[in-house]
C-alpha cells in the first residue's frame, strides 16, 4: 500500500503545492491504489518538505525521487511509448516546471504583496492569536531566504514575470496540438506540468503569475483536459 503524505487541498485545486499535486496526479495516471495522510507541518517530513510517501515500511521523499522509485520498482508502463528524444524532452519539461516555474509561483504567493495578502489569512488565519501574529512572518522570512539563495528573489516582479512568460510560452509550444506532453498518451512530465499549471490556471488565488498563465489558452485547455481525465 502507498500512503501519500501531503498538504490539504486549498484554493480550488486538489493541492496548493505543485509537488504534492504532481505526485498524486502521477499515482492516478498510473492507476495505483493509495491513501492520503494530510500533514500541515513539513518539518515532520524525512527531508523537511512535502510530499513524501510510505511504500510498505519505507519512507521516500522528494517528488522526483518518488516518481523514479515507483516507476522502477513497480515497472510502471507510463513512459514506455517514449523514444530517446521523447525521454529527453520529458526530463526538460519536468525540470522547467519543477525547478523554475514552481519557484516563481512560490514568489508570487509568498513574497509578492498581492498573493501574500490572500495566502496569509487562508494558511494562518485559524492559528491562535499569539501564533497568528508570529508564525506567518517567520515562514515568509524562511521562504525569502530560500528564494534569495536560489536567485529568484534577487529580481524584480517585472523581471520575474518576463521569465515566467518565456516558461509558459515554451510549454505552450512544446505541447502544440497534442493532448498531452507525452503526445497522444500522457507521460511522467504531464504530472509535473499539471502540478504547476493547475496551480496557476485553475487556482482561485488571484496573482500576477496566475493571470499571466491564463493568457495561454492551450495551457488552460490542457489543465481542464487533465482534470477531466484524472480528477473527476
Amino acid at each position: 500500500m502507498i500512503t501519500l503524505c501531503q498538504f490539504p487541498a486549498a484554493f480550488n485545486v486538489p493541492n496548493p503545492s505543485p509537488y504534492c499535486l504532481k505526485v498524486e496526479t502521477f499515482l492516478r495516471m498510473c492507476g495505483l491504489d493509495y491513501q492520503v495522510k494530510t500533514l500541515f507541518d513539513p518539518r515532520k517530513a524525512p527531508k523537511g518538505k512535502l510530499p513524501f510517501i510510505k511504500l510498505d515500511d519505507e519512507l521516500i521523499a522528494d517528488s522526483a525521487v518518488i516518481l523514479r522509485t515507483l516507476s522502477e520498482r513497480l515497472e510502471l508502463p507510463l513512459d514506455r511509448h517514449l523514444d530517446a528524444a521523447g525521454r529527453g524532452r520529458m526530463v526538460a519539461i519536468t525540470r522547467l516546471c519543477d525547478e523554475h516555474l514552481s519557484p516563481l509561483m512560490v514568489y508570487f504567493r509568498w513574497l509578492d504583496a498581492e498573493g501574500w495578502g490572500q495566502l496569509k489569512p487562508a494558511f494562518f488565519g485559524q492559528l491562535p492569536a499569539p501564533l497568528r501574529l508570529l508564525v506567518p512572518g517567520l515562514v515568509q522570512k524562511k521562504i525569502r531566504k530560500s528564494l534569495l539563495a536560489q536567485g529568484i528573489a534577487r529580481h524584480s516582479a517585472v523581471e520575474l514575470l518576463a521569465f515566467a512568460r518565456e516558461d509558459l510560452q515554451a510549454l505552450s509550444d512544446l505541447l502544440g496540438a497534442a493532448p498531452f506532453f507525452g503526445g497522444v498518451q500522457p507521460c511522467s512530465a504531464d504530472a509535473s506540468a499539471y502540478g504547476i499549471l493547475a496551480n496557476l490556471t485553475l487556482c482561485s488565488l488571484d496573482t500576477p503569475l496566475g493571470r499571466l498563465a491564463r493568457e495561454f489558452p492551450s495551457l488552460v485547455a490542457y489543465c481542464e483536459r487533465m482534470r477531466d481525465k484524472f480528477w473527476t
